[in-house]
């Protein structure tokens, strides 16, 4: 694996982001140290998409880096992620988002830190919001995550076990991510919504976490995000952004519930039987299905042994002793 960076921008139908987006990535300062390209994964793309960032990069681009391109027409994120990280030529990949901003210091200061410090699995930034000018509604300082926006730490270092990064701007090792999914695909596939792909960084992120890896906040690393008016109502707000993450945590629910049993429980034999007593009783008093669901989860990733209370818990499971 060659030492440098592949910037990954997935997208669909970004002709209309993607502008500031490739502006910001050629924009990138004191890079001669290490070297870099980028990598653009189409997701199915109708509008010119591909030719559009052909001909910018050509234009405006960095003439020392080069732009592949690839086509990924099975919708999802995840699909066209995928495919893009497996033609990654570099060690570090810089996931962007196609309306991501990364101030120019971010790959100088990703390759910094994953190449001094090799204990980082994947490495995340700040967010900073911005519009076209529309103020931000009242209701959005509650729901930074969701836009992944804000600080994701309170202070620069290594996250506490159970906590994690989101997708925008993330930082990671190709190698790792290789590791990850190669011999265990991801669960989210078995959603039947493709929207439900795009939680591939929760998915990601849990995986390292449970495989005993660690994830590092730096709140130098900086991107804006920029989001447009639509996005900043109450129905997409609620009908497709909070939806979505529900329908998405019908999967990463069987990863929570192993990371609450095998973390949280860690070297804490009062805590391990704490939770196995209470979580017979959690069952018996849930009073929706879902409460229930995470009651039985809880007993089988606390105990060695016991049938799956469902098929995903049991992958799950088998992902984190394979």
């Amino acid at each position: 694996m060659s030492k440098g960076i592949s910037v990954i921008i997935c997208t669909l139908n970004g002709l209309e982001r993607l502008e500031q987006t490739l502006l910001h990535i050629a924009g990138q300062r004191n890079t001669p140290s290490f070297s870099w390209e980028l990598i653009l994964a189409d997701n199915g793309s109708t509008d010119d998409t591909v030719q559009f960032v052909q001909d910018f990069w050509n234009r405006l681009g960095p003439g020392e880096v080069p732009l592949r391109i690839v086509i990924e027409s099975t919708p999802g994120k995840l699909y066209a992620l995928q495919k893009a990280i497996s033609i990654a030529t570099f060690e570090i990949l810089v996931i962007c988002d196609d309306d991501n901003w990364l101030n120019p210091d971010y790959l100088e200061i990703s390759y910094e830190i994953m190449d001094s410090m090799p204990d980082v699995a994947a490495l995340g930034g700040c967010g900073i919001p911005v519009t076209n000018g529309t103020p931000l509604p009242e209701w959005f300082k509650d729901y930074l995550s969701a836009y992944a926006v804000g600080n994701q730490a309170s202070k620069t270092g290594f996250l506490p076990l159970r906590d994690l990064l989101w997708g925008a701007g993330l930082v990671t090792r190709k190698l790792l991510y290789q590791e990850m999914y190669d011999d265990f695909p991801s669960l989210l596939l078995e959603h039947e919504h493709a929207s439900v792909l795009s939680a591939e960084d929760t998915e990601y992120c849990m995986r390292l976490v449970l495989k005993g890896y660690k994830l590092y906040y730096n709140d130098s690393l900086v991107y804006q995000h920029f989001i447009p008016d639509h996005k900043l109502t109450v129905a997409y707000r609620n009908n497709r952004l909070m939806a979505g993450f529900d329908e998405a945590n019908q999967v990463l629910a069987n990863y929570y519930a192993a990371m609450r049993a095998r973390i949280k429980t860690k070297n804490r034999p009062d805590v391990w039987l704490g939770l196995l007593l209470i979580s017979p009783l959690n069952y018996l008093m849930a009073a929706s299905q879902t409460k229930k669901l995470r009651a039985l989860n809880t007993l089988y990733f606390l105990l060695p042994f016991g049938k799956a209370p469902n098929p995903l818990a049991a992958k799950v499971k088998e992902f984190i002793s394979g």
